[in-house]
């Protein structure tokens, strides 16, 4: 397996994401640290995944386009499967970064260490976020198979004429389901600075949004 080393420090990083959250048990801080997720998720989705699934590829756009409204209608359905497919998401963009990895890496360097940090432990956060619903233990476990699945794309000799328009659909996919929950976020804030209630706790996630989508622009630079 090529880069080894790198694979392996971008998989501690993000179970490392998982397990942050998962000792975390106060809702309020757990609240924290979701919408730090929201925030880096959708940069990443916007400089990371898209970038990659679109290289080379223009009709990359429109699929991507597709898992956006397919996961629209999907939402009506409930929040818990809009929830569990952004995971796949998540699932299919690791397969396809180790596919990167394994081919466009060199050895391991501070700069890329912090990257790797910086990336991979706020994915792992919001992975975790995302299968609400089930038990922590659960949760975790999922977590961490999905980081996992960085190694599988290194080993498993994937054709990028499947990988672009799987990582295009599940970009929309992810897209659309962290959007409506940043919306849903920015909306709750307007409300509550308007009835002067709880406004400064709104304020306060937001703020921890914004810091998230600049750790996952910085990430994206270093990475």
């Amino acid at each position: 397996m090529k880069n080894l080393p790198v694979i392996i420090l971008f998989v501690i990083a993000e179970i490392l994401g998982a397990v942050f959250y998962y000792k975390t048990k106060d809702s309020a801080k757990r609240m924290l640290l979701t919408s730090l997720g929201l925030g880096f998720a959708v940069v990443v989705v916007l400089l990371d995944i898209i970038p990659d699934a679109t290289e080379d590829f223009s009709l990359g756009y429109w699929i991507c386009a597709m898992g956006f409204v397919a996961m629209f209608i999907v939402g009506s359905f409930g929040k818990r499967i809009s929830n569990y497919s952004a995971a796949a998401g998540f699932a299919i963009h690791n397969i396809a970064e180790g596919i990167i990895i394994s081919t466009v890496f060199g050895p391991i360097s501070p700069l890329l260490t912090l990257g790797a940090i910086l990336h991979k432990l706020p994915e792992g956060m919001v992975t975790y976020s995302l299968l609400e619903g089930l038990k922590d233990r659960t949760r975790f476990v999922l977590a961490a198979l999905i980081a996992l699945l960085i190694p599988i794309g290194a080993i498993v000799p994937i054709a990028e004429s499947i990988t672009k328009p799987i990582m295009a659909f599940s970009a929309g996919v992810i897209l659309c389901v962290v959007g409506k929950q940043l919306i849903m976020i920015i909306t709750k804030n307007y409300k509550t600075v308007m009835n002067g209630a709880t406004g400064n706790i709104q304020l306060k996630l937001a703020s921890v949004v914004v810091v998230g989508a600049l750790i996952g622009w910085a990430s994206c630079l270093l990475a």
